[in-house]
């Protein structure tokens, strides 16, 4: 202890080595005095003490050595100097080996011998303050941070115990940093402070203090002792680390998805906001019975039918760590079961231990909806194409086919079908007529190379063998581009309409002849109505031409007049049978400018003398502003004459003063003229068929006069028609189109004279 008390307090190196060496020499001396090597003991200890114990085992070994020539010298007179030598080593060593333990040194101190710590080796900024909070000291680091020099620092430290660093701090954080600093000063807790801290640049920052308490023996704080760090590219990085996982959560809870997470064990973890909503299930996930609870509300609401089926699957992907797709039904909070499309994966380490599980479920049942319902139109469409009646076939771009609908195989045959759609050249050959394959073939590769429509005739092979005529029809299909996706092509079997026109053919040529035949019979009957009353006045003045030439002496006077009128009578009849050949063959008429109501007033003047013989009365109601038309005169007379005649006919059982014909002439409609012959007679039972020829409700008629105006009017492109007055009578009424004048008025005198020379 005294060795120990020694190498404690003699802190001067030159007095420690003084000491000690003289220690050792006393051991010496003490040796050579009493003839006892335990003396030496002394000698070891000093010795390792001025060699800092480095050579302790040497040294052990030199003094044993020394010792043992002592007791084996003549010097000694000791006994048993074995076991004092013995006894000598066991005390040097034990003595050195407790001297290197005393003199032992920590790397630490080690280190420190050489360079000693300063307040500028503190990492980051530190600082010191005394127990009532004034400034002790302030690392350089931390004055250039704040941009104060030292001298600055320690007269702010004077002021108070919190100036020399309120100064700098955010006044938004002044308020509560100070709260909490008074409170640690009373208290001594420890002080974990962040604050927004001015730097010299004038920007704030935050900063971290962490400071402790130093205490003495009894527990009194002697100093406060901390460091300061710049966290604020940390609470950046933090807040923009929340921002993100707030934006991501915001994210998993709008998307319209329904999304969930799972521990390794298949224990949920997390449901996002819409799978709650959606479901109505909000049981939290944080502990293992809630987990627990949620996937029996979970399975609970899966469709009973696949409910096994679900967590079969899902068990199987979390035992085996494989991927989750399934889809199945499942109860929305409103207790609707909706299709759901389920899919989770594995979240693997780089040792392919699972660490998570995601999940997401996507609500299919409007897709489901509308592919069902397409289902079921393309369905129903289908059973369209092979109901309807007619051949449909698809064929590709390049015109091969490829699909004939059920009537089409139907109508073929199977066999002859499937060798069609199979490629089969010999039987698509068999299956046009020989004598229609060059011109289908032509046909359809000019189609297929312009990309047109196409409609054709030709006749296909029916299964019973028979070649039957059939209408076909071609357009394409084509996508957004304008490219031919493929054709769709109908088969009409058209072959009894055509056998039926090929019939109807036959007998309209036979009908053709029959009319040509009536057109006949009709001309000569119409000739001998029309020739009837020129040759009557024929023959009249041909027994007048006699008369007169029998007279005596014969007056040849009147005789010549007489043969003039025999004259003009056959110009006459050859004009009527011109007229009437002209009209039957549909001949262009000479028109010429003619006037109705002058036309009107001549011919009632001719045939004044025989309506006065009949007691007959005509009317005219001529409007004033009538157009003159381009016309033939000759046959609008014929027309005037056989109306007024038939009106004069139809009143002969009439009192003589009821006998009235009313003629009229107008402008109907701005285009047409027309003349109507209005009678007070029994009026016509039957309108329509008095046009017909041979209808006539005479005794002695032909049924060809009505008949012959209505084909004058048509070759004018005017119309006839008549009607039964209410008060009794009749009236026909005949227009005409008004046209541009084409004769001049010696044309119209000369059909006067071509009149004159036929009424007479």
């Amino acid at each position: 202890m005294v060795i120990s008390w020694l190498s404690a307090n003699f802190a001067s190196n030159a007095s420690r080595r003084a000491l000690t060496t003289a220690i050792g020499a006393a051991g010496v001396l003490v040796s050579a005095l009493r003839a006892d090597p335990n003396g030496l003991l002394l000698t070891v200890a000093a010795t390792c003490v001025l060699a800092k114990c480095r050579y302790a085992l040497p040294l052990h070994l030199v003094v044993c050595a020394g010792a043992a020539l002592f007791l084996y010298s003549p010097y000694y007179d000791g006994a048993d100097p074995a076991g004092h030598l013995l006894f000598f080593s066991i005390c040097a060593a034990g003595l050195a080996i407790m001297l290197k333990l005393v003199n032992a040194k920590t790397l630490f101190d080690r280190v420190y011998q050489t360079h000693q710590p300063n307040i500028e080796d503190i990492p980051g900024f530190g600082w010191s303050a005394y127990p009532d909070g004034r400034l002790r000291f302030l690392n350089p680091k931390a004055l250039d941070y704040i941009g104060v020099t030292a001298e600055e620092m320690s007269e702010l430290s004077k002021i108070d115990d919190h100036s020399w660093w309120s100064k700098f701090v955010h006044p938004d954080d002044v308020e509560g940093c100070l709260e909490r600093w008074r409170h640690s000063l009373s208290t001594g807790e420890p002080i974990f402070e962040e604050q927004r801290v001015r730097r010299h640049d004038g920007t704030y920052r935050w900063l971290r203090d962490s400071a402790i308490a130093s205490r003495d023996e009894n527990g009194n704080i002697v100093a406060w002792f901390a460091t300061t760090v710049d966290i604020d590219d940390q609470r950046k990085a933090e807040a923009a680390l929340r921002d993100s996982q707030n934006q991501l959560q915001r994210m998993i809870d709008t998307v319209p998805a329904l999304i969930w997470c799972a521990q390794p064990d298949g224990r949920p973890s997390y449901i996002n906001r819409q799978l709650a909503k959606w479901t109505g299930i909000s049981i939290p996930c944080e502990e293992p019975s809630d987990a627990n609870q949620f996937s029996s509300a979970i399975l609970d609401s899966i469709h009973p039918e696949d409910r096994d089926r679900w967590k079969a699957t899902l068990d199987r992907s979390f035992r085996n760590g494989e991927s989750f797709a399934l889809s199945y039904r499942q109860r929305r909070h409103d207790g609707v079961y909706r299709w759901i499309d389920g899919k989770a994966e594995p979240l693997k380490d780089g040792d392919g231990n699972i660490l998570q599980w995601y999940g997401v479920c996507l609500d299919v049942n409007d897709q489901i909806d509308a592919l069902e319902a397409v289902r079921k139109s393309e369905n129903e469409l289908r059973l369209l194409v092979d109901t309807v009646p007619s051949l449909i076939w698809l064929m590709t771009p390049d015109g091969t086919p490829y699909y004939f609908n059920a009537r089409f195989v139907e109508w073929s045959g199977p066999a002859m079908a499937k060798a069609v759609l199979e490629g089969d050249a010999a039987a698509l050959s068999d299956f046009v007529h020989p004598d229609d394959r060059a011109a289908v073939d032509a046909v359809v590769r000019r189609t297929i190379a312009a990309g047109k429509p196409l409609s054709h005739k030709g006749r296909l092979k029916h299964k019973d063998g028979q070649y039957r005529w059939m209408q076909s029809r071609v357009e394409p299909l084509r996508d957004q581009s304008g490219n031919i996706v493929r054709w769709y092509g109908v088969n009409l079997d058209i072959d009894d309409e055509v056998r039926a026109q090929e019939a109807l053919r036959r007998s309209d040529e036979r009908l053709a002849r029959a009319l040509r035949a009536a057109s006949l019979s009709e001309l000569s009957v119409s000739i001998a109505h029309e020739l009837n009353q020129p040759l009557q006045a024929l023959v009249a003045n041909s027994h007048a031409f006699q008369r007169w030439l029998n007279a005596t002496p014969p007056n040849m006077e009147k005789a010549n007049r007489t043969a003039e009128w025999i004259v003009r009578d056959a110009d006459a009849a050859a004009q009527v049978v011109s007229r009437i050949r002209a009209l039957f063959g549909k001949a262009v008429f000479p028109r010429h400018k003619v006037d109705l109501n002058g036309l009107v007033t001549e011919v009632r003047d001719l045939i004044a003398d025989k309506l006065v013989s009949n007691k007959v009365k005509i009317d005219l109601q001529l409007s004033e502003s009538l157009p003159v038309t381009s016309a033939d005169r000759i046959q609008l007379e014929q027309v005037l004459l056989n109306l007024l005649r038939n009106a004069s006919e139809a009143m002969h059982e009439l009192d003589p003063r009821d006998q009235i014909v009313t003629v009229t002439t107008r402008v109907a409609g701005g285009d047409f003229i027309e003349v109507e012959v209005r009678d007070r007679g029994a009026g016509i039972s039957d309108p329509d068929k008095i046009f017909e020829p041979f209808f006539t409700t005479k005794q002695d008629g032909m049924g060809m006069g009505l008949a012959i105006c209505r084909s004058i009017m048509e070759a004018h492109q005017g119309k006839l028609k008549a009607i039964t007055l209410p008060e009794g009578g009749a009236a026909i009424t005949f227009s005409l189109p008004i046209r541009p004048v084409e004769a001049n008025d010696d044309e119209n005198q000369a059909g006067k004279r071509e009149f004159a020379a036929v009424t007479t």
